[in-house]
C-alpha cells in the first residue's frame, strides 16, 4: 500500500483534535441508540434533518427521492412560466 506524506506550510497545531461535531465514535453511538447503524460511508455533504422530517424519511434514499421529485416539479414550473 502506498502512503502519501503532505508537508504543511505555515503554522499549524498538529496536536489539535477534530471539533466535537466530527466525533465519529459519538456519531456511531448515537446511531446505534436510534436503531440505525453508522456504516462509515460519508460523502462529506451531510445535512441534519429535523426530527419530524426524519420520522417521515427514515433513509437517505427516501430523502433523495423526495428531493428529486421536488426538483422535477420545480423544473416543470419553470418551463411553464417561460
Amino acid at each position: 500500500m502506498n502512503h502519501t506524506i503532505t508537508i504543511l506550510e505555515g503554522e499549524c497545531d498538529l496536536t489539535d483534535d477534530a471539533a466535537a461535531e466530527y466525533d465519529f465514535a459519538e456519531m456511531h453511538r448515537i446511531a446505534k441508540e436510534q436503531g440505525r447503524e453508522y456504516q462509515g460511508v460519508f460523502s462529506g455533504k451531510g445535512v441534519r434533518l429535523a426530527p419530524d422530517v426524519a420520522a417521515v424519511f427514515s433513509t437517505s434514499e427516501a430523502v433523495n427521492e423526495a428531493l428529486r421529485t421536488v426538483i422535477r416539479v420545480m423544473r416543470q414550473e419553470m418551463k411553464s412560466a417561460a
